[in-house]
């Protein structure tokens, strides 16, 4: 029985060697799982479409980070919800929180006034990132799934991971997309 077939009311966090062994998932879910890159350029290549970071909501306020980012207690914090789509569709769901005194003023601009990728946006200023996954899950979120054009029992794989910048957290980042996308 594939992992796939295994979880089917529950969340369920997997490691990246069950995730890599699991014959139920694509290659190329596989890849956007583990990936230390820009997610953006992989979707590009995949859908031969440019892709866009379409904001759901955006907001920069004070508070605590998560305690992945290593940082003291209440900071500037910039939140977003965006969709990485093409023209018609909506292909990953993220969630992401950034340190905003780390980010540069460029990309601090950027972030808030378009929809430029932040994968993007980092490559044209040839900033070196690393990218840390913490967490791999298959799991149901109805309002995500709505997103998506789906149902409440839309199962969603989901990645979370940290991103370093000058060995220093930056960020934290949550992306999510149906586990029915990306099977070819």
């Amino acid at each position: 029985m594939s992992l796939l077939e295994e979880v089917v009311r529950i969340d369920h966090t997997f490691t990246r060697d069950t995730m890599l062994r699991e014959s139920g998932l694509s290659l190329f879910q596989k890849v956007l799982l583990i990936t230390d890159g820009s997610v953006t350029e992989l979707l590009c290549i995949y859908t031969g479409q440019p892709i866009r970071a379409r904001k759901l909501e955006q907001s920069v306020r004070r508070g605590v980070a998560p305690v992945a980012l290593r940082c003291p207690v209440d900071v500037v914090l910039l939140h977003r919800r965006i969709l990485l789509d093409d023209a018609s569709t909506s292909h990953v769901y993220a969630e992401s929180t950034f340190l905003f005194e780390r980010l540069s003023s460029r990309a601090r601009e950027m972030l808030i006034n378009s929809d430029v990728p932040i994968g993007v946006l980092w490559k044209e200023e040839k900033t070196e990132m690393y990218r840390e996954v913490v967490d791999l899950r298959l799991e149901r979120n109805p309002p995500v799934a709505a997103h998506f054009g789906s149902d409440s029992d839309l199962r969603l794989l989901s990645r979370t991971y940290v991103l370093h910048q000058g060995g220093s957290p930056l960020g934290l980042i949550t992306e999510k997309f149906p586990v029915t996308s990306f099977t070819r």
